[in-house]
């Protein structure tokens, strides 16, 4: 159960690049997305509001590598850098808890059920997200995914948009605000491969979380975030 179902009314769930208006500044409850959710929707969400992608059940994979940082501070053995240093494993599966909180919102783009097949990895890294997406999309192209991407971003200064080919690096968004995206359509297969790279602990949590308190303010977007 909900722990506060009371507050489900008065709250709202944002990720600012994609708010469709200003009505969520009004909202007195803000929910800000974890780091997974983040380096995921931002490429795929313009992509199903655009009708560009309509992956059947399952056929949206989605593989993530994360720093250890984002299992918290706590003081586990497993997260140790002598357990963590050198070794890459995945977790979590099939079920992580970040699924049905990627689907709600993918469903909402998508105007239909959206069924994704979510692998999260913990990479030998202190921080950082990186995500590849495969999607099935015979016939649509890098450029089409890119002008979907530049339309939605044009004024967003914290979403990179990388050339077709280039592939985002987690050193290089580290301790920043920023996401980087990339595509790449694969005629051999028919996928569409979309990558993305964000900082766990800024653009997945904290840095995100003073963005919007930014425009909620009315202050600069990036104040405190350059």
């Amino acid at each position: 159960p909900h722990p506060a179902p009371e507050l489900i009314p008065q709250s709202r769930y944002v990720i600012p690049e994609l708010e469709l208006n200003d009505t969520w500044k009004k909202v007195p409850l803000i929910a800000c997305p974890g780091c997974y959710p983040t380096s995921i929707q931002l490429p795929i969400t313009p992509l199903l509001r655009a009708g560009l992608i309509k992956p059947e059940p399952g056929r949206l994979v989605i593989n993530s590598l994360s720093g250890v940082s984002g299992a918290g501070k706590k003081a586990e053995v497993a997260y140790l850098f002598c357990e963590r240093d050198g070794s890459a494993k995945a977790y979590g599966l099939p079920n992580h808890r970040h699924v049905a909180e990627i689907e709600e919102n993918f469903a909402a783009a998508a105007g239909q059920p959206v069924v994704v097949q979510f692998n999260p990895h913990l990479a030998p890294m202190h921080r950082g997200i990186a995500t590849t997406i495969t999607v099935p999309a015979v016939g649509v192209t890098a450029v089409q995914v890119e002008a979907v991407w530049q339309t939605v971003y044009k004024k967003s200064p914290f979403v990179q948009l990388l050339r077709s080919g280039d592939f985002p690096d987690t050193a290089h968004v580290a301790n920043s605000n920023h996401a980087a995206l990339s595509v790449v359509a694969d005629v051999r297969t028919g996928n569409l491969v979309i990558t993305s790279a964000i900082d766990n602990l800024l653009k997945g949590a904290g840095g995100q979380a003073v963005q919007i308190l930014n425009l909620i303010q009315g202050w600069e977007e990036a104040e405190g975030l350059r």
